[in-house]
């Protein structure tokens, strides 16, 4: 029966076709949209995954993200490194500041400043230069992306000179040499990521500064971290987070922006279209092979013979539609993974659309199976 099954499903191409057609487009929509969600997110706590050494972040209650700071007293450092099971703590600094390139072209740039002795939360890939030469006076490295793009020489033909290492321009009307080109994750905004030193941070800063946005820290091997978490919060303007709270705190920080609810929608619109277009189509199949069912009902086909039979024919249709719109999201978005573009596809996102589709096949599996067990095979069959 089950044979059979298929052969009625294939006999019938153009339906057959525009039902796998259906939940290819289901899940394209709602595989490309999640993806390209979940890359945004992940580049909002770019600075938290590109700086991987501690496993704590310590920051004012109401700092949200490395766009919504609010600075700590530099004594504060001290403090942190007096507390218990406290391997090392360093500064991080971070703001937005003007930048012009030596062909006049004005971007905010995102520059961070990090502990000068230690040089941790410098990027980890390093493509040219070193990492050491930032002691250097105004000495910086520069994301690979801005240099090939927002921060190269504009020629008077249109054509674009990469910035590349012994380069300067200016950051709020400070002379910036670079001395390295890293490769990092893509910023949420498409602006210039530019590291220095702390001492250096200040002077491009034009402010003789005592503050600090973050600090960064790692606890001792074997240390209880909630107990070192809560001996930092019982300061009065000290938050304690790890990795992954800091991370899930500032993706709550750009939630708010609405982003969720436009990427949402477009999910919503993906498992619609799936439900009406597969759903209806799979349905004017079973309708079409009403005829067949009556007869299988007639020669003694139990309602467990059906089902099983329309089952198979929603559950081949599905895995179809649902490789192939799984695959033509990768084709798509693996090509632009380090474009301005995010995509981001973990295996989680994997399951979703495969339940997804699973759901959309259960119910046009089931709204066909209500048809055939309420048609009579006697006024079906003519006798």
């Amino acid at each position: 029966m089950l044979t059979l099954a298929l052969k009625m499903l294939i006999g019938n191409k153009a339906y057959c076709i525009g039902v796998i057609f259906g939940i290819f487009l289901a899940t394209l929509l709602i595989s490309q949209q999640s993806a390209i969600f979940l890359g945004l997110i992940a580049r909002s706590y770019r600075m938290v995954s590109d700086i991987p050494d501690p496993n704590l972040w310590i920051m004012d209650p109401v700092t949200e993200s490395d766009e919504k700071v609010r600075a700590m007293p530099e004594g504060y450092l001290d403090m942190v490194r007096s507390i218990p099971n406290i391997a090392w703590a360093v500064p991080i600094n971070v703001t937005a500041l003007p930048s012009v390139t030596q062909s006049g072209v004005f971007q905010m740039c995102q520059l961070y400043g990090i502990d000068d002795a230690t040089l941790i939360g410098a990027p980890a890939h390093i493509i040219e230069g070193s990492v050491k030469d930032l002691r250097r006076e105004g000495a910086v490295i520069v994301d690979i992306y801005s240099a090939r793009d927002s921060l190269a020489t504009q020629l008077p033909d249109g054509s674009k000179v990469p910035l590349k290492v012994g380069d300067s321009f200016e950051i709020n009307d400070h002379r910036a040499v670079v001395v390295g080109l890293c490769e990092i994750t893509r910023g949420f905004y498409p602006q210039p990521i530019v590291f220095t030193t702390n001492d250096q941070f200040k002077s491009f800063t034009s402010i003789g500064l005592n503050h600090i946005s973050f600090i960064a820290a790692k606890t001792t091997p074997g240390a209880n971290l909630d107990e070192v978490i809560s001996k930092v919060n019982s300061y009065p303007r000290l938050s304690a987070l790890t990795a992954g709270q800091f991370k899930w705190r500032i993706a709550e920080f750009f939630l708010k922006t609405g982003i969720l609810i436009n990427f949402g929608l477009s999910v919503a619109l993906g498992i619609i279209i799936g439900f009406s277009i597969a759903g209806q189509i799979f349905y004017i199949m079973t309708l079409q092979n009403l005829m067949y069912f009556a007869l299988i009902k007639a020669l003694g086909g139990n309602k467990t013979m059906i089902s099983q039979m329309i089952i198979v024919q929603a559950a081949v249709v599905g895995v179809i539609g649902y490789l192939l719109g799984t695959g033509a999201t990768l084709l798509w978005g693996i090509p632009i993974k380090n474009t301005t573009l995010a995509f981001m596809f973990p295996w989680e996102l994997l399951v979703f659309t495969s339940v997804i589709a699973l759901i959309i096949c259960l119910f046009t599996a089931k709204l066909s199976m209500r048809k055939v067990f309420q048609a009579d095979p006697k006024s079906l069959m003519g006798t």
